[in-house]
């Protein structure tokens, strides 16, 4: 009774359009009503507080800061400067520049949206100008934009990291070789559909352009390197590396690029609070709904289930990766990772599947979900960016979601790839 009322209150609530922090808590609210043992409604508020009392949750607000920050600051046109001199020769110069200042862009932010908001409102003008067809424009600049949640620093990452128990130092190694997969797809298939189309290339920089370039990004693209080797060398925590990247983020914007007003910062640390409210919020309500599905015991029944199923973790890993793939159409990533992985968490040892593994799997699957209608928020985007229909720009994804589908399957099942600088380091 209580799981069916769970399960019927987050639909219901999703259908008419309540914000999802109030579907998850209602649902988790309701379903404890009827639980066949009682339990105090005290608990919901103590296990809101309780789920997010994380000292590494506290990186996700810095994080969220640096990449305002560094959009605000100048950064963005810089690093498009530096990727159109190193790849804007190619067939497709500035389809090129796109997926290469997405990958840099991504390095810093950590987030699709961010990425997307920054990269496409100047290059998505920028292509349609050159003659590109604005819904190639559109979806390239939406799938680069996932180059974001896996090159580290990434939230995602982080999220995945609190909930499973797991090094995000070792999640942010392994997110390296799926995000160079990734940009490096993108760039070949954007290649090839512009070779054909017969896109725009851009003249060859000399050496004196390239280096100009490298100077005046510098200080940029010099931050995912001072994150992750304070990392390495153990100088400090993901939590102590994002306070110190938001130190860097307003030297850089204030005394060196200064193109950072203490007005902006004012109004990007505004606008960091509601997001990092909305997304605690979310997750708050979500560990909340994970709970009450785990006091009913839907763990350890899925975990019999998918073993009656099949007991070889390849077959497990592909039965989960359509799962997220399908959820992933529908749902909002972390509230994706944030119902789901308490409840599939205890199925994984068992099977010899190891969680840094899993982690990248399951954040590069949240991606496609990014881009795939009918939710697709980063291809909602950037269609609002280009004012290209959505429908259109889903047609003119699928190379790219093709792309990434197969660097899906290639990190799966090869998990040597991921694991290769978590165990070298």
């Amino acid at each position: 009774m209580a799981l069916t009322l769970l399960i019927g209150v987050l639909i219901v609530t999703l259908i008419i359009g309540l914000p999802l922090p109030f579907c998850m808590g209602s649902a988790a609210l309701v379903a404890l009503l009827f639980l066949d043992f009682p339990i105090p409604l005290t608990i919901v508020p103590q296990r809101f507080i309780s789920g997010i009392d994380s000292f590494s949750f506290m990186a996700i607000p810095f994080f969220l800061l640096v990449g305002d920050l560094m959009n605000n600051a100048g950064v963005t046109k810089r690093i498009i400067r530096l990727s159109n001199a190193l790849v804007g020769h190619l067939a497709g110069g500035l389809a090129q520049v796109n997926v290469v200042s997405s990958m840099f862009f991504g390095g810093i932010s950590g987030s699709s949206t961010a990425d997307t908001a920054s990269i496409g409102s100047i290059l998505i003008p920028s292509m349609v100008k050159e003659k590109y067809d604005p819904a190639f424009a559109v979806a390239l600049t939406a799938t680069s934009s996932c180059c974001g949640p896996i090159i580290p620093p990434s939230i995602g990452l982080i999220l995945y990291g609190v909930i499973a128990n797991v090094s995000i130092t070792k999640l942010f190694l392994a997110g390296y070789i799926p995000g160079l997969m990734l940009g490096g797809s993108l760039l070949l298939t954007s290649y090839f559909i512009s070779k054909k189309r017969g896109y725009p290339t851009h003249p060859r920089a000399g050496i004196r352009e390239v280096l100009v370039a490298l100077r005046e990004s510098f200080f940029a693209a010099a931050l995912p390197f001072l994150i992750i080797g304070g990392l390495l060398t153990g100088v400090f925590s993901v939590t102590e590396a994002a306070g110190v990247a938001v130190v860097y983020t307003l030297l850089v914007g204030l005394v060196i690029y200064r193109e950072l007003t203490i007005f902006d910062v004012f109004r990007t640390m505004r606008d960091a609070v509601v997001k990092v409210g909305t997304m605690m919020s979310i997750a708050a309500s979500a560990l909340i709904f994970a709970w009450v599905l785990t006091i009913q015991e839907v763990p350890q029944n899925l975990a019999t289930t998918i073993l009656a199923i099949s007991d070889d973790k390849y077959v497990i890993l592909l039965m989960l990766n359509l799962l997220f793939l399908f959820i992933g159409m529908f749902m909002e990533p972390k509230a994706t990772l944030l119902i789901l992985m308490p409840v599939l968490l205890p199925v994984l040892p068992p099977l010899g599947i190891d969680l840094v593994h899993f982690g990248i799997v399951i954040i590069f699957n949240s991606l496609i979900g990014l881009i795939t209608p009918p939710i697709g928020i980063v291809l909602s985007l950037a269609s609002k960016i280009g004012n290209v229909p959505i429908d259109k720009a889903a047609v003119a994804s699928l190379p790219f979601l093709g792309a990434m589908v197969i660097v899906l399957i290639i990190i799966t099942y090869v998990p040597a790839i991921v694991l290769f600088l978590p165990n070298l380091f």
